[in-house]
């Protein structure tokens, strides 16, 4: 542990369970400086810059060697749900933001587990969870898309909705946000089933139940209206400008317009987070092989 500058109790205890897991010292020693350049924010991650092992270790230890990566992201977990609660201990009842999205990882090789074309690209798919609360932002689930004839990014991305442990669901207020890829009501559905709000984007051409063809581009910011293939409730239209686009997003609580723009805009934090883990932390320098690649 002495190459981790690690700061706080907390990440400390977690840094050593972390470290307990693999079985070697070979492997332990390769996890420690995995970690000690994951956590260098001073500069970006690249393998060569590892401090105690060469870059070529390191690569057969992310990219090849089989080892415990279920115990490993269970630690994780537990710990990242439990600084959510200790964060709030003192709030009555706090919401708390969960964002969902696609993102694709390109990759380069043929023969790497779950690589596929979507969208245009050829790589990994991952379905993320993201939790956002005050200055704590983290992921803290994911599952991984493998195409045509598997589960849907929907369907993947409510299983880890489900996930969401009871003491966070009795804690908090929980608010989903997602993007237009999730406007389904099959998703809508979902998340008030599982005692959810939601701010879900929607594609500007989204029927309305309003007699005639009137779509959510036709209604005004701010408007109270049921959805053409979701009429089960009533929620509020959101519009606002992102560049020379327009976007529209609609929320199960009947709040303000603004407040429903103000609320869909905090799901941009994931994207900051795509963007720092293929680059900052080179989550698209890897292969992703591990023997536990997809968690249940």
């Amino acid at each position: 542990m002495n190459d981790l500058r690690l700061s706080g109790k907390r990440a400390r205890i977690l840094a050593d369970h972390l470290l307990s897991v693999p079985r070697t010292i070979y492997q332990r020693r390769s996890l420690e400086a995995a970690l000690g350049m994951f956590l260098d924010l001073g500069r970006k991650t690249a393998l060569h810059r590892a401090s105690t092992v060469s870059a070529s270790a390191l690569s057969r230890f992310l990219n090849v060697y089989t080892w415990d990566t279920r115990t490993c992201w269970d630690s994780l977990q537990h710990t990242q749900w439990e600084s959510l609660l200790l964060a709030a201990r003192r709030k009555r009842r706090p919401r708390l933001h969960l964002c969902v999205d696609l993102t694709s990882i390109p990759k380069t090789g043929q023969k790497l587990p779950a690589v596929r074309v979507y969208n245009g690209v050829h790589g990994i798919h991952l379905v993320v969870l993201y939790a956002v609360y005050g200055a704590l932002k983290f992921p803290v689930g994911y599952r991984v898309y493998r195409g045509r004839g598997a589960p849907t990014p929907v369907r993947l991305a409510l299983d880890l909705l489900a996930t969401v442990p009871s003491p966070i669901r009795r804690r908090f207020d929980v608010w989903v946000l997602a993007d237009s890829g999730f406007e389904s009501a099959k998703f809508l559905q979902g998340v008030r089933d599982e005692g959810f709000e939601f701010v879900v984007g929607v594609r500007s051409n989204r029927r309305t139940d309003h007699p005639g063809r009137v779509t959510v581009s036709d209604c005004e910011h701010g408007s109270w209206l049921s959805l053409h293939n979701w009429p089960w409730e009533v929620v509020t239209l959101a519009r606002f400008d992102r560049g020379d686009r327009t976007f529209f997003s609609v929320s199960s609580e009947l709040l303000s317009g603004d407040d429903v723009a103000r609320e869909g805009k905090r799901r941009w934090a994931i994207e900051s987070f795509f963007k720092e883990s293929k680059h900052q932390f080179g989550l698209n320098q890897f292969a992703l092989h591990t023997s536990d690649l997809a968690p249940e």
